[in-house]
């Protein structure tokens, strides 16, 4: 057990001091601002939305992510607003916490196309404590407080995000962004620039049954992942999908496949994914679990514009 929770500490310290990566999350698409400012969309109803992902269940210290997204459209102006705030338990890393506002403007082509720039500015806080992870026989794993140094304690710097979205109808949606634009590469426990491209088309195969393909792609520093989604959906009201995460990590990643069930009643969704990983260290990581909820309150509508709605809805 021991061992257990030393490599999974490992785990974790490379995450923190090599490549603060972020985590690709199963139900991301249905609230994005938090990876892309520019995707709030054009709704003029407030959405609340919360999610929360327990990684490596069963193992102490594992990783744990909340995220709470709320975000709105405002007509007049053909904005977008809201923030986003993310809290991530790392195990020894401790914490990882970014809290932003979001803006994005969005620039109607006609009354199939829109692109959208988003902008989020905000602070990124980490903070980190190697005491609690030294083990009583220290010989073979030897002492992380030394090897990480004294700089790793807590940080609180400022973050910024950019992103562009395209949509088209209701069925294609495309988009890019960077996270962590003032963060440059990381160093201890600053987390470096993330780059993501992404895609989804909406296929309507009858009245009752809809299927959305999507490929996300993420760059950090010498890290690549790449995450394919197919989601059903049954009126709108139910839905089902497949994510697969290929291991484009020289044979050390986890390889997750995650399956994932939700409905929508009124104006409340609720969503769970359970993922299973794969690959070599199958046996330590196990199973990951995520949970979502969101609301959405309705606004009066103030314009009669053309009102795309969210891709994601």
């Amino acid at each position: 057990m021991k061992k257990l929770l030393v490599l999974i500490g490992f785990l974790s310290l490379g995450w923190a001091v090599n490549a603060q990566q972020e985590l690709l999350l199963s139900q991301q698409y249905f609230s994005r601002i938090n990876k892309n400012p520019a995707g709030i969309g054009n709704v003029e109803d407030v959405d609340l939305f919360l999610l929360g992902h327990y990684q490596y269940a069963g193992v102490e210290d594992a990783p744990k992510t909340l995220l709470f997204n709320a975000q709105t459209f405002i007509s007049q102006i053909n904005s977008g607003v809201g923030i986003t705030f993310s809290h991530d338990n790392l195990g020894i890393t401790r914490s990882f916490t970014n809290a932003k506002l979001v803006y994005s403007y969005g620039l109607r082509i006609n009354d199939e196309m829109l692109v959208s720039l988003g902008l989020s500015m905000g602070i990124l806080g980490t903070s980190f404590d190697a005491a609690e992870y030294i083990f009583e026989d220290d010989t073979e794993w030897g002492d992380l407080e030394k090897e990480v140094g004294d700089d790793l304690d807590k940080h609180v710097r400022f973050d910024m995000d950019f992103g562009a979205e395209f949509t088209f109808r209701e069925n294609l949606l495309a988009g890019f962004s960077i996270t962590h634009l003032t963060n440059g590469e990381s160093l201890t426990l600053r987390t470096g620039r993330h780059f993501y491209w992404y895609a989804r088309y909406l296929f309507n195969i009858n009245d009752k049954w809809d299927i959305a393909p999507m490929l996300t792609y993420m760059h950090h520093e010498k890290t690549n992942v790449l995450e394919l989604n197919v989601t059903a959906f049954y009126n709108r009201f139910i839905w089902g999908g497949l994510t697969w995460h290929p291991d484009m990590s020289d044979g050390f990643g986890t390889n997750p496949l995650a399956i994932t069930l939700g409905a929508e009643y009124k104006r409340f969704r609720l969503g769970y994914t359970f993922d299973y990983a794969f690959g070599n260290v199958s046996r330590l990581a196990g199973t990951s679990h995520e949970l979502m909820f969101s609301y959405s309150i309705e606004r009066k509508k103030t314009s009669t514009a053309a009102s795309q709605e969210d891709f994601f809805e």
